[in-house]
């Protein structure tokens, strides 16, 4: 308990301090091939007990007052990184995660188009990916049609069955559907809920993401069941941006099929 109030102390200041860093993982377009995107994902240098992955601060800062200074790290780190691989002549969507609390905030469409602005990164190329802590779509409807009109995409991250998408999804300017790898691990065995989401996001006009791909039998099924989009270990771990910008150069440039929902 004490540890907990420690790093509930130490989190609020953590963003000032240039402790929270992202590390970027590849996504890949399934057809091609080729690498056309990268998931921002949160780490704490913290200075005491080294680097932290999400699950040991988000839920902290979630229960906390700091996950709008984390997040809004997050989303100009993402902002950062791909405007400066945009500068080096690469277009590359950087997606972020967003919590529900962070939506919550009048400002907020307001701030990202800040960081865009800042970083000189194309809204076109930004996707904020919104987490399983989900606001109820009469506060985020308003907020999230705010960033779309940008051109930024909206994401509904580790979705498992067409029931949580319905629910997850509706009165949102949703433009791709995230689906989790608990599903993506039944490949190639059990297909039926990776087809009927892969279905789903069709219907509706969106990006469908293969999530948490470790083996070739995954990719293969990924393949067969029409995703757009595959993520996960078998293409590449999150790596720190400079690791991730040498691994980028090895890899010749696919362009995107792009965003189908409006």
């Amino acid at each position: 308990m004490v540890e907990k109030h420690r790093l509930l102390r130490d989190l609020r200041f953590a963003a000032a301090r240039g402790e929270i860093t992202a590390r970027f993982q590849p996504q890949v377009e399934v057809r091609a091939g080729g690498v056309v995107g990268l998931e921002a994902l949160s780490r704490w240098r913290h200075p005491r007990l080294g680097e932290l992955p999400p699950r040991d601060f988000i839920p902290l800062a979630e229960m906390g007052d700091s996950m709008m200074t984390v997040g809004d790290a997050m989303i100009a780190a993402a902002c950062r990184y791909g405007a400066g691989l945009v500068a080096a002549g690469r277009r590359i969507e950087i997606a972020v995660n967003v919590a529900a609390i962070q939506l919550t905030q009048r400002r907020f469409a307001a701030q990202v188009l800040g960081h865009l602005a800042a970083s000189g990164q194309p809204p076109s190329l930004l996707t904020l990916e919104l987490t399983e802590t989900r606001p109820s779509p009469a506060k985020a409807a308003g907020t999230l049609a705010g960033v779309r009109s940008m051109g930024v995409g909206v994401s509904i991250d580790d979705v498992r069955t067409v029931e949580e998408a319905v629910i997850r999804t509706r009165a949102l300017p949703v433009t791709e559907l995230k689906v989790d790898r608990s599903v993506i691990q039944q490949l190639p065995g059990d297909g039926t809920a990776a087809a009927q989401l892969v279905r789903f996001a069709q219907d509706h006009g969106m990006r469908s993401v293969a999530e948490g791909v470790e083996t070739e039998e995954q990719w293969h099924a990924v393949r067969d069941l029409g995703f757009d989009r595959a993520q996960g270990f078998l293409f590449g771990r999150p790596l720190p941006a400079e690791q991730m910008t040498s691994v980028l150069a090895g890899h010749p440039e696919h362009h995107s099929a792009g965003r189908t929902a409006g």
